[in-house]
């Protein structure tokens, strides 16, 4: 027993507390534990309630989003509407406003197009690469920015748009070649790119002429034997030499082929008989020494020579036209036309200088006429043709956007024309419009020109910004995207300047001119 004891007395205090007290701290333990339990289970019942609950409120938030989310677009939907007529309300409004005090005519023709009031959500497309090279200016290097007339020297202008050609085509050389900021000049009426493309820049678009100004659907072939503008291989050679073979007066009683003979030949001399005759009536050219500078077959020069016994001489703008005027007619050319750098090669002067479609082309319009000048003998001519007038989008229904491709740099009515060459030492003698186009003789002379009056000025710049507005909305597809920023603020301008009209229906459309 004592033996016991002294174990017990030996053992820690804790274990003996254990002994004296183990049975309470246990029936504790026990009884919280089913309290935990009791508390668990009624928490778990709570948490399944909250949670079914919870379910229930968001199959009820979900229902109501969606009746949200309905009305919502109802909501939009009669904004849109709303807008609408509001806009087209207040547009009527506005033009009825600007004709009330206009004489009474006929209703307006509408074009067939509808005029959107918005521009779909779309992104403007990105312009795809043109050709086979890569573009020899990708630093953007070589533009000529111009800070005067190129045709009167006059600093003051007006820009009336922005854009040429590509900005309406999907290909492009860069996305820089779509802007070339033509201007109203202020003191002659010319308009002119402020920024053009020289050196390898404007003669990569020359090597890619047909996909710049997308004619013939913009491909790079050109079906017209008259009008490749590519170099020639052998084999072009060949065939164009074959063809030309058969002679400018072909009969259709012979039943050839059109791949047999170049029908283009007496077409050609058909259409332009007209400018051997004005200058035959207006100068009496024998003997004459006369430059052809852009000839389409030598028809002219041939002409001249045959009828007047003038010494001829040629520069064509292409390969092509080069060796069918040696086939054809037995003319040699002294050499290709470079509209950036432009000069006339050879010696002596000429006493008229016959132009094709050059004005509007010059990249450096005062190199051109400096070089006319020194060639030119005194008292000499220069005969223009084939220079579009500007009326064909300012007053007509064709698009000034689709009509400036990349490589016109200037534009012209026939004032403005007149100044222009009275700038530049020469005074009109004859003028006439002809197919949308000038034919204008000119001779070298001391002569002055007086500036447009502040009254012309302002109609010539509000044609143009009404034209431009006019090409916008004519748009199609996606490119009008390109325009988002700035498409109902035109809309408003075209319907108060009475560019566009609605229909019977509340459609908007372009007014036919």
């Amino acid at each position: 027993m004592n033996g016991r004891f002294q174990q017990l007395v030996q053992l820690p205090r804790s274990v003996l507390s254990l002994f004296v007290h183990g049975s309470g701290r246990i029936q504790q333990v026990a009884d919280d534990t089913r309290r935990a339990s009791k508390i668990g289970a009624e928490t778990a019942k709570v948490t399944g309630e909250i949670g079914t609950r919870t379910l229930k409120l968001e199959s009820e938030v979900g229902s109501l989003a969606k009746d949200m989310r309905a009305l919502m677009g109802e909501l939009r939907l009669l904004r849109e509407e709303l807008h609408d007529r509001l806009l087209q309300y207040n547009l009527q409004l506005g033009r009825l406003s600007r004709i009330a005090i206009e004489e009474e005519g006929d209703a307006p023709r509408l074009s067939a197009r509808i005029v959107s009031y918005d521009v779909e959500d779309e992104e403007a497309p990105d312009w795809e690469t043109v050709g086979n090279q890569p573009h020899p200016d990708p630093e953007g290097r070589e533009w000529l920015v111009l800070d005067a007339c190129p045709m009167c020297r006059h600093a003051e202008r007006t820009i009336v748009n922005e854009w040429n050609k590509l900005v309406l085509l999907h290909k492009a050389p860069d996305p820089a070649s779509a802007r070339y900021d033509f201007a109203v000049c202020h003191a002659c009426g010319v308009t002119y790119a402020t920024r053009r493309p020289i050196g390898q820049r404007y003669k990569f678009l020359n090597l890619n002429f047909g996909e710049v100004t997308a004619k013939h659907g913009g491909d790079a072939e050109f079906t017209n034997p008259l009008l490749n503008p590519y170099p020639l291989t052998d084999a072009d050679r060949e065939i164009l030499r074959r063809r030309a073979g058969r002679g400018v007066f072909v009969s259709e009683h012979l039943g050839l082929r059109s791949n047999e003979y170049l029908e283009g030949l007496i077409k050609d001399r058909f259409e332009n008989s007209v400018h051997l005759d004005l200058i035959g009536a207006l100068l009496s050219p024998t003997g004459a020494r006369v430059l052809e500078i852009r000839p389409r077959t030598g028809m002219i020069s041939e002409g001249l020579r045959r009828l007047y016994g003038a010494d001829v001489h040629t520069m064509p703008i292409w390969e092509s036209q080069e060796f069918l005027l040696k086939e054809v007619y037995g003319i040699e050319s002294d050499g290709l036309v470079d509209y950036d750098q432009f000069d006339i090669p050879g010696d002596g002067t000429f006493d008229l200088i016959i132009c094709n479609h050059m004005l509007t082309h010059a990249v450096r319009p005062e190199r051109f006429f400096a070089a006319v000048h020194r060639r030119l003998a005194p008292g000499g001519h220069v005969y223009f043709y084939n220079e579009p007038d500007d009326a064909e989008y300012l007053s007509g229904n064709q698009s000034m956007l689709a009509t400036l491709n990349p490589l016109h740099m200037q534009a012209f009515d026939q004032k403005s024309f007149a100044r222009a060459l009275g700038a530049n030492g020469f005074e009109m003698v004859f003028h006439k419009r002809r197919n949308e186009n000038h034919i204008c003789l000119a001779k070298m002379t001391e002569t002055s020109w007086t500036p447009m009056t502040d009254k012309e000025r302002g109609k010539r710049i509000r044609a143009y910004r009404r034209a431009r507005d006019r090409a916008i909305l004519g748009l199609r597809g996606d490119v009008r995207a390109r325009f988002a920023d700035e498409w109902q603020q035109i809309v408003e301008r075209s319907v108060a300047e009475g560019i566009a009209e609605f229909d019977a229906e509340g459609n908007l459309r372009l007014i036919a001119r």
